[in-house]
């Protein structure tokens, strides 16, 4: 099934960045950027947190072939397709699965200690699909083993460009997220700009005094991580680099939040 119209009506930027691939990857990549929007519905369609975790348990579950109703998730046109991808490029299926273990974290107030937490999740929600893609671009332009080698070179830029991703999600989000009783703010960096009350905060769903300084904290963070990822771009197999595209927009959403 081809699920390029499906994210061309989701995320345009994604879609047209998609369209500078190889066009052998393509197919893999509409699938796995139609995997990660259907992970995003899932968190912002819940109404109740245990039933959008449920759910997020179901999709690890179809993507690894595990769990009760295995056989017919198999059934599943993007189930299929993601499993297509991995059997062409070899996509590790626990680092698919990862994405949607990350997004837990967005159902529940239950904010990260410290930014290191922060970049973790944001290697598994945000930097994963770069590398993915990457393995899918550079093997299809230069065969299974120079391009698994070639995709490699990509491994430090895609985790510091899905910093600088998350950092911006996080700056646009976070008023809604704390309209909800959730915030993807750090706990030690609302502490680090005088916020006392956060829990307070969350429990009355309203933000903290303190909510531009620590917003400022977060874009900081995400334009230190920009620059870490431009640097290491330059180390990038040429082959490679067309999967990081999408994290070149980070430092313009950060630039306009600031």
């Amino acid at each position: 099934m081809d699920f390029s119209a499906e994210v061309r009506a989701a995320d345009r930027e994604a879609y047209l960045a998609i369209l500078f691939a190889p066009e052998a990857a393509r197919p893999a990549l509409f699938a796995l950027k139609a995997y990660a929007i259907e992970l995003d519905r899932v968190v912002q369609r819940a109404r109740e947190p245990l039933a959008a975790e449920v759910r997020l348990q179901w999709w690890r579950d179809a993507i690894r072939g595990e769990g009760y109703g295995s056989g017919a998730a198999a059934g599943v046109p993007l189930v299929a397709a993601v499993a297509e991808a991995m059997a062409v490029f070899g996509w590790p299926a626990d680092t698919l699965a990862a994405m949607s273990e990350a997004r837990i974290h967005d159902l529940y107030a239950d904010p990260f200690a410290t930014l290191d937490e922060f970049d973790g999740y944001a290697g598994e929600a945000h930097a994963a699909p770069l590398q993915l893609a990457a393995i899918a671009i550079a093997c299809a332009a230069r065969g299974a083993e120079d391009g698994a080698l070639a995709a490699r070179s990509a491994a430090t830029a895609a985790g510091h460009g899905g910093v600088a991703l998350a950092a911006a999600d996080t700056v646009f989000a976070e008023p809604s997220r704390l309209a909800m009783g959730r915030t993807h703010i750090p706990r030690a960096v609302w502490q680090s700009v005088g916020t006392a009350d956060l829990d307070a905060a969350l429990g009355e769903q309203r933000p903290p005094d303190e909510l531009e300084a620590a917003l400022q904290a977060m874009i900081a963070h995400g334009c230190a991580a920009d620059a870490a990822f431009r640097q290491a771009l330059a180390g990038v197999d040429a082959h490679a680099r067309g999967a990081l595209l999408p994290a070149l927009g980070a430092r313009a959403l950060l630039e306009a939040a600031a």
